[in-house]
């Protein structure tokens, strides 16, 4: 799942034209320029039937979209909600958005906004 979400994100061509910095998984690096996103695995569970393991699994993945203000966080993460929401590909059978929230972090001068996004991703490992 991790590698055709990521090629899923890096491969928008909307997605490449607003970020600077790039897309990390976790955590991004502390000289990081905005406009970048990270990637985090909230969690991960297989839908069990009666029979046992159904074989399909959900992950909740967390896209932040970080930008130096508020229009270039938001227009960053309306270009994740373009390259995600409703989209298939190879083993993921369906990306769906869950949640979004919007957040500034007073304190320190320079800090980025950021728009947090939660997707849905239904998919199933092709064995072979």
């Amino acid at each position: 799942m991790d590698e055709a979400f990521w090629a899923m994100l890096t491969g928008s061509s909307a997605v490449q034209e607003i970020v600077a910095a790039g897309v990390f998984w976790g955590v991004a690096p502390q000289d990081a320029v905005p406009s970048y996103l990270v990637v985090t695995v909230i969690s991960a569970t297989d839908n069990p039937h009666m029979q046992g393991a159904g074989g399909f699994w959900q992950y909740r993945v967390q896209v932040d979209s970080y930008g130096t203000d508020r229009p270039a966080a938001r227009a960053l993460s309306r270009a994740v909600l373009g390259a995600l929401n409703g989209k298939r590909a190879g083993e993921i059978r369906l990306i769906l958005i869950d949640a979004e929230r919007e957040i500034y972090e007073d304190g320190a001068a320079g800090r980025p906004f950021r728009f947090s996004q939660d997707f849905i991703v239904t998919w199933r490992p092709d064995h072979g």
